[in-house]
């Protein structure tokens, strides 16, 4: 069963981290460079409308089916990015591919809430991390390679022997759902709500991070529906009978403080994540390549942590200490990065790898708290509510972070006449603008703020694993 599980979170990565070094030969061979960010923000968006989706389907329909569904759907759309011929085809390809991946990581960790005890659950999480991990670091090399000795395509076409692998894995371990003589009214309306108003924030979100302002008449529309659609969501919540998202899944105080906890987390992981690369090279003036491996102690310290973190919830039963820990760990590695922007060597190395311990050490504390607080019925919507808040967290680091440093270095940018990009690539071999590294320090004491918060609200979670009475 592992086997299966790992393949499947590994073809899920895969569909996040292998394109990224592709865009360029994608947006010269389909001659749609302007479209190139859709690439990848139309697949996130998708991904992150599917998942509460999928986590309550799963529930009533069980997780043998929805897997196969999620993984035949993110097979047969790679085979269609990899026959596009324009850039629009490929982007809506990648839209399919991201309903269909977006339904794989939640529905892989219910399955490990079902099948494993409360704190045996923290050895699988840990181990489900480590392969993420491993796709974030192997992903873009791998892709890089497949690109320059074959073709982008090459890229998607990878996913067919992962797709057919982790297919036979799950249909051949996981047992199919048997028949409880219930029926199931699914809450139609509310999936549509709720789809419509997740899309509309996460493309609003998806503007500010390409450094769009929040002023402008496009962001502003795109908000104002957001809150609009999630308000009628919650309205219809209240009022249907299954409702997707349950109104008491909402109010439970342990749910609530991980959703808040990971959801902070992920600000700070994938913020930092675009926001060090950028400092890197607008402030050190280091090359690519470079950049590569001076993230390696950020992506390695993430699966140790995460390891840690599992192997800490299941000898000891604690939620709180490893959080805890999480959080004031992760404040002092971006702490460092707002004290001194354009560090190198081995100060370097050093706050990167405390940074991502420490981001990774309440992965799995934190998302087996929640599933352990609600009923088993309710553990697929719980883990999709759970990787819901962890999406938008990233998305809002992203945007958060970036217009801070857009903010900061606007000036500069202006004396100049350039754009904030044009002004990173005029600073490799000069001294960076003071209003650029006040940018990069701003953008990193905000996300030592964030980690240090949810530290501070591990402090508010259950000492141990709450038992749910239908558990």
């Amino acid at each position: 069963m592992v086997l299966g599980l790992l393949l499947a979170m590994l073809l899920s990565a895969l569909d996040q981290t292998l394109v990224s070094v592709a865009l360029v030969s994608i947006g010269r061979e389909l001659q749609g460079f302007s479209l190139t960010p859709w690439v990848i923000s139309g697949f996130l968006v998708a991904s992150t409308v599917a998942t509460p989706i999928y986590g309550k389907l799963s529930d009533v329909y069980g997780r043998r089916r929805l897997l196969s569904i999620a993984i035949l759907l993110s097979t047969a759309a790679a085979i269609l990015c990899a026959f596009a011929q324009t850039m629009p085809q490929l982007i809506a390809a990648r839209v399919l591919q991201g309903l269909g991946s977006g339904g794989l990581m939640v529905l892989i960790q219910s399955v490990v809430a079902d099948v494993a005890p409360g704190p045996e659950r923290g050895r699988f999480q840990g181990h489900l991390s480590g392969v993420f991990a491993f796709a974030a670091v192997a992903g873009p090399m791998l892709g890089g390679y497949l690109t320059h000795y074959i073709s982008w395509r090459a890229v998607f076409w990878l996913n067919l022997p992962l797709g057919i692998a982790a297919l036979w894995a799950a249909r051949r371990v996981l047992p199919g759902r048997a028949e409880t003589g219930h029926a199931h009214r699914i809450d139609y309306p509310g999936a549509l709500l709720l789809a419509s108003g997740l899309s509309a924030l996460m493309i609003a979100l998806t503007r500010l991070g390409q450094g769009h302002r929040i002023g402008e008449p496009g962001t502003l529309l795109l908000v104002g529906a957001a809150i609009v659609l999630l308000v009628l969501t919650a309205i219809q919540e209240r009022r249907a009978q299954e409702p997707l998202l349950p109104p008491a899944l909402v109010a439970n105080p342990t749910v609530l403080l991980c959703c808040a906890i990971l959801a902070a987390q992920f600000f700070v992981l994938i913020g930092c994540t675009v926001m060090m690369p950028m400092a890197m090279q607008g402030l050190a003036g280091a090359g690519t390549d470079q950049v590569a491996l001076r993230m390696l102690p950020l992506t390695l310290g993430i699966p140790c942590g995460a390891f840690t973190g599992g192997r800490w919830l299941y000898a000891s039963a604690s939620i709180r200490p490893p959080v805890l820990v999480s959080g004031l760990m992760a404040a002092a590695g971006a702490a460092v990065f707002a004290v001194e922007p354009a560090l190198s060597g081995w100060a370097q190395f050093g706050a990167m790898l405390v940074l991502g311990f420490g981001l990774g050490l309440s992965m799995a504390p934190g998302l087996v708290a929640a599933q352990s607080a609600v009923a088993p019925r309710e553990v697929g919507v719980t883990t999709a509510t759970v990787a819901l808040c962890r999406t938008l967290g990233g998305a809002l680091g992203i945007a958060v972070l970036s217009s801070l440093l857009f903010a900061a270095a606007a000036p500069a940018g202006a004396s100049a006449g350039l754009p904030l990009s044009a002004l990173l690539a005029q600073t490799q071999g000069g001294p960076p603008p003071a209003a650029l590294v006040q940018g990069f320090r701003l953008a990193f004491a905000a996300a030592a703020l964030i980690s240090l918060g949810a530290g501070l609200l591990a402090l508010r979670l259950p000492a141990g694993l709450v038992r749910h009475a239908g558990a």
